[in-house]
């Protein structure tokens, strides 16, 4: 049997302890000690930052974000394109000056990761830093360190200036200093989904895999290399495959807040190809890889699992931030009577699986059939597999799926109206002004059912009621107030999102007045799933208190927004309330007329 290096030199990335080569210092010495050659990954950020670099009006830039995703991998890509030697900077050098720099009058330097320098080193150089930021120098930096260093960096040195300016950036997501000095990047405000592509190419399409070549298991039909297959499965780029799933998935955790770094990524992806769940080892090596095609345990590499670290302790699964991410989204664990029945009886309209279908779950579920009793445990563990790979499997945008909504893989995992999401997003990214309608009317008439309490049917207007029990004052008698389009009601709605960063869309409510104040809710995918379940028939009372809490901070928003429109007026307060069909009108409070003031 052939043995590839490379399976060892990924097996590096991934999820065990000497996986030192997720950090980026220790990959070219990595790869020159396996003889692979290192994953090539195409930073989109790095070919900007060489444009700018090369420009006639270059920048210091300032690389921060969390571990991991990829700030002085990015700054290395930035110096070896630059260089015309290649290797641009050995490992050792945490200050790193590019002598053949495209600027031959400016000084080029690249700081790897600010806060591995000793205090004294820092002082050394802050005040050549402070220059090059403030505009008083013409050297150029390029800085790695993660944002609470940074802004450590300028208080501790008394630089209330920079301090308060770096601060202000990040808290406003600003990357561009207001004078011009200098860019600042955070690493952590992008959801990194259009980088698993990237990542996923570097590791398939790598080179070394053709030392493959002459192994046996290459041109086993019966029983494959596990390795292979999963290669296979990763190679496919289509809107029913595990990339398609994994980008929704990467882009709503964004949008959720929680982030996947490079680092955490390029782990998720080797433990997908790599992952063991036979007990010794949690990835695979070649000889495993042999001994597990030739005892027919493709259960134990089913890559469907291994996206969840199931090849993992829940100790060890509990140290990587891929799989608690993904473990949040239960795909698997959620029953679905279509799917359920299809698996048990073998529908023949669900997808099929050369290695990871009938071949590991037709024994499972014929001692079940045979046998309940004794096998309910066993089968149930096979049907959580078989759920994933069906997650996985298929494409919710498919005309199957628009014919019967009962196949969409989403079903099948926590956030049910996960499609939905993803296609509002993409319709906003696409400079519609709207999402589709079917959900721009359910997030409607969700919001309206949880800020009135009424189970009402009203999805194209908002009525904005002011949440139970807060006073506003008696400046502010306004209980109700509709906004819908121009014309129709007394403020507006409109749908957005701020860039292709991971960020989640708005709803904004925009008071007709000349000041046209204005109230934000943030449609995070959490209370997204919420408003649509809502909007289906769930009663109000039984969504996440977190969710309640943001819809009661809009409420609150939108009612000040309303009070600063209606500086100089004095409306008479009213009620809301729903008609036999279900439709939301206003009615002024009985116990007052139109003669009476608000006391």
């Amino acid at each position: 049997m052939t043995t590839n290096p490379l399976v060892d030199f990924l097996a590096s990335y991934g999820p065990q302890p000497s996986s030192n080569n997720l950090y980026d210092e220790f990959v070219v010495e990595a790869a020159e000690r396996t003889g692979c050659a290192p994953l090539n990954i195409e930073q989109p950020l790095a070919t900007e930052l060489v444009d700018l670099l090369r420009s006639d009006t270059p920048t210091s830039v300032i690389l921060t974000g969390t571990a991991g995703d990829g700030k002085t991998f990015t700054a290395r890509q930035v110096a070896e394109d630059l260089s015309e030697t290649g290797r641009a900077w050995s490992n050792t050098e945490k200050v790193f000056e590019l002598r053949d720099a495209p600027q031959t009058d400016r000084r080029l330097r690249f700081i790897k990761d600010l806060s591995e320098l000793n205090e004294a080193d820092k002082t050394a150089i802050y005040p050549e830093i402070r220059d090059a930021l403030v505009g008083e120098s013409r050297d150029i930096f390029v800085i790695c360190v993660n944002d609470g260093h940074l802004l450590k960096f300028f208080r501790d040195r008394g630089d209330t200036g920079l301090h308060d300016k770096v601060a202000d950036m990040l808290r406003r997501d600003e990357r561009r200093d207001h004078d011009g000095d200098f860019l600042l990047i955070n690493m952590s405000r992008q959801s990194h989904q259009h980088l698993l592509d990237q990542i996923i190419d570097g590791v398939v399409n790598h080179p070394n895999w053709s030392d493959c070549k002459g192994c046996p298991a290459l041109a086993d039909t019966q029983a494959p290399c596990p390795i292979r297959c999963n290669l296979e499965l990763l190679r496919d780029t289509g809107p029913a495959s595990m990339r398609a799933r994994l980008k929704d998935m990467i882009r709503m955790a964004a949008a959720d807040g929680r982030h996947l770094s490079i680092r955490q990524l390029i782990l998720l992806t080797v433990n997908i190809l790599l992952g063991d769940k036979k007990p010794g080892a949690a990835l695979l090596t070649c000889q495993r890889a042999k001994n597990r095609a030739k005892a027919n345990e493709y259960a134990d590499t089913n890559p469907y699992a291994n996206a969840f670290g199931v090849n993992l302790t829940d100790k060890e699964r509990g140290q990587y931030g891929a799989f608690a991410v993904l473990s949040e989204f239960q795909v698997g664990f959620e029953t679905n009577n279509y799917f359920d029945h299809g698996l048990l009886w073998e529908i023949n309209s669900l997808p099929a699986c050369e290695y990871y279908g009938a071949r590991i779950f037709s024994s499972a579920r014929h001692r079940y059939r045979c046998d309940p009793a004794a096998h309910t445990a066993e089968f149930q563990r096979q049907m959580v597999d078989q759920r994933r790979r069906l997650f996985f499997s298929i494409d919710p945008d498919g005309d199957d799926v628009r014919g019967d909504p009962r196949r969409n893989p989403w079903n099948l995992s926590v956030f049910k109206h996960g499609a939905s999401y993803v296609a509002m997003v993409n319709d906003l990214l696409a400079c519609k002004s709207t999402p589709p309608q079917s959900v721009r009317r359910g997030v409607m008439r969700g919001l309206n059912r949880m800020m009135t309490g009424e189970m009402t049917s009203t999805d194209d207007q908002l009525w904005i009621t002011a949440p139970a029990g807060v006073f506003m004052g008696r400046e502010i008698p306004l209980l109700v107030q509709r906004a819908g389009r121009p014309g129709q009601g007394t403020c507006v709605i409109s749908f957005s999102i701020p860039a292709d960063n991971g960020r989640p869309p708005l709803l904004r409510v925009t008071m007709q007045s000349p000041a046209s104040p204005s109230a934000d809710l943030s449609l995070r995918p959490t209370l997204v799933e919420c408003l649509l379940r809502i909007a289906e028939g769930a009663l109000p009372a039984s969504f996440s208190s977190e969710s309640r809490r943001e819809v009661e901070r809009f409420q609150l928003r939108a009612t000040a927004a309303a009070r600063d429109a209606l500086v100089g007026t004095t409306p008479i307060p009213k009620e809301v309330e729903m008609d036999g069909d279900g439709v939301l009108q206003e009615r002024e409070i009985a116990v007052m007329t139109r003669g009476d003031a608000w006391a």
